[in-house]
């Protein structure tokens, strides 16, 4: 069963959110559920709302792995390899989010935006979305984000593997994506667990590589991703050295 909502309404056009809902949870317990008559009647079996939030918190991370695959191929496709000095020239030590929750280093400021559209009917467990991007300019070498989703208390013990899952969906479902390829380990930042992931894919006859971390405490749940052309060594150098800076 397929946990992202954009592609499956595609491929079933006049469902509703709640028909989708009631398909993964038939899929995970090979139960079917009884009929749900109101939206809120989705949430009254404990084990429906387990796998109700999961699906919830993949398809929001699956929204924001999908706009940054489509930012990063239109913004890098066109960039020339980058030139050495920008590891030699002053970065900028800054923190995003509510108090500055999480610092990292990088060759310029990530600016806030509103670009990621999110499916309404994910909202309701949201309390704040928080997201930040690399400048836009014509020699963008790589793309950098940073995603900060604060739950609301509803959402209970967020789950790691949904966040990992749909942010991976969101990048390889993107048109015109070809030869994906991730690995995935554990990963922590300060004692916060999480998770690293680190692949490579195809686009419009350009290959692209990447690294997206997500690391979760409590109801916050922090992504970074970067996106890059494949094998432009200094870029790479740029993302390890962006990498190595992050801080909660």
């Amino acid at each position: 069963m397929d946990n992202n909502f954009t592609q499956w309404r595609q491929q079933h056009p006049g469902a509703t959110f709640d028909n989708y809902l009631q398909m993964v949870a038939i899929a995970e317990n090979q139960i079917p559920p009884e009929p749900p008559k109101r939206k809120m009647d989705v949430f009254k079996s404990k084990s429906l709302k387990k796998n109700t939030l999961i699906v919830l918190i993949t398809v929001l991370s699956a929204s924001v792995g999908g706009w940054l695959g489509k930012e990063a191929v239109g913004a890098v496709k066109n960039s020339k390899k980058t030139t050495t000095q920008i590891l030699d020239r002053q970065w900028m030590k800054k923190g995003y989010g509510e108090k500055n929750s999480l610092t990292l280093e990088s060759p310029w400021e990530l600016n806030p935006t509103s670009k990621i559209s999110f499916p309404e009917e994910v909202k309701q467990i949201i309390e704040k979305i928080e997201t930040f991007e690399s400048p836009e300019n014509k020699n963008e070498f790589l793309k950098v984000a940073v995603n900060i989703l604060t739950y609301k208390p509803q959402a209970g013990v967020l789950n790691m593997q949904g966040a990992a899952d749909g942010t991976m969906n969101g990048v390889k479902n993107q048109p015109g994506i070809t030869n994906f390829l991730y690995d995935e380990q554990p990963y922590s930042v300060n004692s916060i667990p999480g998770f690293i992931q680190k692949g490579s894919y195809s686009a419009n006859g350009f290959n692209y590589e990447f690294t997206s971390i997500g690391l979760i405490r409590e109801l916050v749940c922090w992504q970074i991703m970067i996106i890059l052309k494949k094998d432009d060594k200094t870029a790479q150098k740029v993302a390890q050295r962006i990498v190595k800076s992050i801080s909660i």
